[in-house]
């Protein structure tokens, strides 16, 4: 029996796969009903004083029927071919405008509800995938699903592209990756711009509270943009500067953020410190995701650093030529890959 183990469970009336670490207990739970979302993610920790306790990371949703109304609430949706906003649903791409569908979904894009809403977010954070890869051996356990028009083929109603889109999610002893890769199978550019919305969970164990956790992002820049307005970023300050931290508060400095520092291995990091469990857990992004969203939910006990490769609405800032705008256009035969790790550790 090797070390790592992928197996079927049931969760009320659905089945997830449940990716296993059999040495030190972790696991990853995955759905692909609606999105292909990370609903679970339990990592060992060294706490001192403590011993090693499974540190429960992902703010995961209360019934999966919560999810299936609202796929961005939970987990870690993927967003995708945009995300955040876009007024209307409606955008301009080389002079040409369009309205996003897909057509079996209400055409009231900004006041329909969860899943019902078009302007939000791209279509496969709620839509299935199809798994097409499963791997487990001493190394890592790994799921690979596929999200592609001939599977869904309202996803062309006002986003008129061939695309190949597949995500691998990968438990390994640093803990949990994902990797997103776009692939152009057409003969013209594929245009888009990807985000990642992992909730991670406040507090990170038994005791204190959210207000006890600090949020820690070295960003020197947040990004502001209206509707109907050119964006503008401008350096961090006052309650949005997060580069030393500061507690984790409800509404108080939501927003996008860049100019983010890297590692030596060109990637960044947004942190949850959590001192009363003596605990951290941090969102790791590849430097072609150069946003990061600050979002601390309203419904619940969690907070998002989402790596994005763009500002919300792309397609119409790319159209105003506004710099900083982030809009991919893959050529056609070529791929396009971005990653993201979610770890945890200790904390003194």
């Amino acid at each position: 029996m090797s070390r790592y183990a992928i197996n079927p469970i049931v969760r009320e009336d659905a089945t997830l796969l449940a990716l296993t670490d059999t040495r030190t207990g972790a696991v990853a739970h995955i759905w692909t009903e609606v999105g292909f979302n990370l609903l679970a993610l339990h990592l060992p920790v060294e706490v001192p004083g403590h011993g090693t306790r499974l540190v429960d990371t992902i703010m995961g949703p209360p019934t999966l029927d919560d999810l299936r109304v609202q796929p961005t609430w939970w987990g870690t949706p993927l967003l995708w071919p945009f995300p955040g906003r876009i007024p209307g649903a409606r955008y301009t791409y080389e002079g040409t405008q369009y309205k996003f569908g897909p057509p079996d979904r209400p055409d009231d894009p900004e006041h329909g509800e969860g899943a019902g809403r078009v302007d939000m977010h791209g279509f496969v954070r709620h839509l299935p995938w199809r798994v097409t890869a499963q791997v487990a051996d001493e190394t890592h356990a790994s799921v690979t699903a596929v999200f592609t028009p001939d599977d869904h083929p309202g996803t062309l109603e006002g986003y008129p592209h061939r695309y190949h889109v597949t995500a691998t999610y990968i438990l390994d002893n640093d803990g949990l990756r994902l990797d997103f890769t776009v692939t152009n199978p057409g003969d013209t550019g594929l245009p888009f711009g990807y985000g990642a919305h992992p909730y991670i969970r406040t507090p990170l164990g038994p005791d204190g509270a959210m207000a006890d956790c600090i949020a820690q992002v070295p960003a020197t820049l947040a990004w502001s943009h209206r509707d109907g307005h050119p964006g503008t970023t401008t350096p961090v300050s006052g309650v949005r500067d997060l580069i030393n931290g500061k507690p984790v508060e409800r509404g108080a400095y939501n927003g996008i953020y860049t100019g983010i520092e890297t590692d030596q291995d060109g990637w960044w990091s947004g942190h949850v410190i959590d001192k009363p469990n003596g605990t951290q857990a941090t969102v790791h992004a590849t430097a072609n995701q150069p946003y990061c969203v600050v979002f601390v939910a309203p419904w619940g006990d969690g907070i998002c650093f989402e790596p994005w490769t763009c500002p919300g609405d792309v397609f119409n800032l790319a159209a105003n030529d506004v710099d900083g705008h982030g809009l991919i256009v893959l050529p056609p035969g070529e791929s396009w890959t971005a990653s993201m790790r979610i770890t945890a550790g200790p904390h003194a």
